[in-house]
């Protein structure tokens, strides 16, 4: 319909009054009242309350003249009629471009070529609103136009330098994405290393700074590395920053780290890192304290919520982007862990990381032969909305409702809510690994529900235990999903598509043989041995280059040696 959520209106108008804009323009202007709202916050408090005396431009284009009124006539200084892609290329260019609950009626193809002429038309800023679950709508008042035939999430804006808010409505929600016009002129190359095959490496001294204990897939991923360089002869120290007497490792992972540091809260990291050949940062708030160190530090991007510019604001110049951007400066070499971070890191800090991928263990995630009982499981955090578990918990309700029969059973860091699950679900909270590894193999179906993903490690450590996956093409997981061949995939969010999927595969045994077999050859693709190899080969060739660069300093040469157990 030509409206939109009241709910909205707020955090889009703060936007505009923090942009200051000369002119706007606002497509699908509808009934008008973002043009009436406009005149409102940038008009009339500066006393140019009548019409003669406005100094903003605000324009407008309507699809459907049939929606004209007398608010057009007043509220804006023209509204276009007509196709919107055509139209704006007669343009000119606005500071501030509004596209609110518009992007739902393109499609996927169609939306991007359009953002992308919008954003060619805008100096300052494009924002867009688009519903989280756009409701089933076809023509309204005998206009085509309304049609609602895509769904949006962050993952669809990777390639675009972008904020994003989300505002909770009921079971839905307002979708806000700011989009800034590209002004980089290039790529830069911040001390980034590619890595390079070597047939042996001289042990280095690498020191990994943690960034908590908590049971997270981002810190298990870094003490696998720490382990595996380890077992290769390099030498290898955790450091965290602690109050005196706690632990520097984790309780749940079962990590035999050669050496340990646990650093005073006031004290700096670089005060401890004299005697090692190379620094990995395990978390990007870290960067501008290492930034200083005389040896050279790495970091590994696995991906956050900020990254994907899920902030809880669409600020640009707040104190946490302000802060990202110093981080994201730091004089650092970078790695990334997927393709997709690899393009967030463009896209936003102009940054060419070199890719390091995660890693599955094959040894310790391995497949059995069981009954085939409809046992689906689900693995992440229900505490962090971006994984997806209320999509999870809706597509697990409407195949219930379907009549499909099944059971769930849902590993997780703290217990979640599933009041009013009408079906049977077994919650397991923080297992041991070796437990959680039995619950992979015993599964009969895998659901991942994230909207965004920097890699996605569940989907994988279930095809390396011979369970079918059935997920969101939530982006990191990119790198290994094959769309009907190792998965079944989805948009995120359609819950739709997911629960029919889950009901194909109940049904279909020559199906989920197919999933697994093709699974468990994708994780072999992805074995620690491959990924340990590229981690050691990048960072022998950062601390190869800093020490041809400054030969003359001690301190960038391998000091293996020098470091005790």
């Amino acid at each position: 319909m030509p409206t939109s959520w009241y709910q909205a209106i707020p955090p889009i108008l703060e936007q505009i009054q923090i942009e200051k804009p000369a002119s706007v323009l606002d497509i699908g202007v509808g009934f008008g009242k973002y043009g009436l709202l406009l005149r409102d916050v940038l008009d009339i408090p500066f006393e140019r309350y009548h019409k003669k005396q406005w100094q903003v431009r605000i324009d407008g284009i309507e699809a459907y003249e049939q929606y004209k009124n007398p608010v057009h006539d007043f509220a804006y200084d023209h509204v276009y009629y007509g196709n919107a892609m055509e139209i704006i290329d007669q343009l000119p260019i606005y500071d501030c471009i509004l596209f609110i609950d518009v992007l739902e009626h393109f499609s996927k193809d169609n939306g991007h070529a359009f953002i992308k002429k919008l954003l060619a038309h805008t100096q300052k800023s494009l924002l867009i609103s688009t519903p989280l679950y756009p409701a089933e709508q076809e023509e309204y008042l005998g206009n085509h136009y309304e049609r609602h035939i895509s769904q949006w999430s962050p993952i669809d804006f990777v390639k675009y330098d972008f904020q994003y808010l989300r505002l909770d409505i009921g079971e839905n929600a307002a979708q806000l994405f700011q989009l800034f016009p590209d002004k980089s002129p290039s790529i830069k190359n911040i001390n980034t290393a590619s890595p390079t095959d070597q047939e042996a490496h001289t042990p280095l001294n690498i020191s990994y700074i943690l960034p908590h204990r908590q049971l997270t897939g981002g810190l298990k991923m870094l003490l696998e590395q720490m382990s595996q360089l380890q077992k290769r002869g390099h030498k290898v120290s955790a450091l965290l920053r602690g109050p005196i007497g706690s632990k520097v490792l984790p309780d749940w992972y079962d990590a035999k780290i050669e050496r340990t540091i646990l650093v005073p809260p006031n004290e700096s990291y670089n005060n401890y890192l004299q005697s090692c050949d190379i620094v990995v940062a395990g978390w990007v708030e870290q960067l501008a304290e290492l930034s200083p160190a005389k040896i050279p530090v790495v970091y590994w991007e696995q991906g956050h919520e900020w990254l994907f510019g899920d902030c809880n604001s669409l600020f640009r110049n707040s104190t946490l982007q302000r802060r990202l951007n110093e981080h994201y400066s730091a004089n650092v070499h970078f790695a990334a862990a997927s393709g997709t971070l690899q393009t967030l890191l463009a896209t936003r800090y102009q940054i060419n990381p070199a890719l390091v991928s995660n890693f599955v263990d094959l040894e310790f995630y391995s497949p059995i032969r069981h009954s085939f009982n409809n046992h689906v499981l689900l693995v992440g955090n229900p505490s962090l909305r971006f994984k997806g578990f209320d999509v999870a918990l809706r597509t697990l309700q409407l195949l219930w409702q379907q009549g499909h029969r099944f059971t769930a059973t849902w590993v997780c860091q703290t217990k979640p809510n599933v009041q009013g699950a009408k079906f049977p679900v077994n919650i397991v909270v923080q297992p041991s690994q070796v437990d959680l590894a039995n619950i992979y193999r015993n599964a009969d179906l895998f659901l991942f529900t994230s909207w965004y993903e920097g890699f996605g490690m569940p989907p994988l450590e279930a095809m390396a235990s011979g369970v079918p996956v059935v997920t969101t093409d939530c982006g990191g997981i990119r790198e290994y999903i094959q769309p009907g061949v190792n998965a079944l995939l989805a948009d995120p969010g359609d819950i739709r598509s997911l629960a029919a999927g889950l009901a194909f595969l109940m049904k279909n045994e020559s199906a989920r043989k197919m999933l697994i077999a093709h699974g468990l050859k994708t994780a072999r693709q992805f074995s620690r041995e491959r990924a340990i190899t590229q981690l050691e080969n990048l960072l022998s060739s950062i601390v190869t280059r800093q020490a041809e660069q400054h030969p003359d300093c001690a301190t960038l040469l391998p000091q293996s040696a020098k470091i005790g157990g």
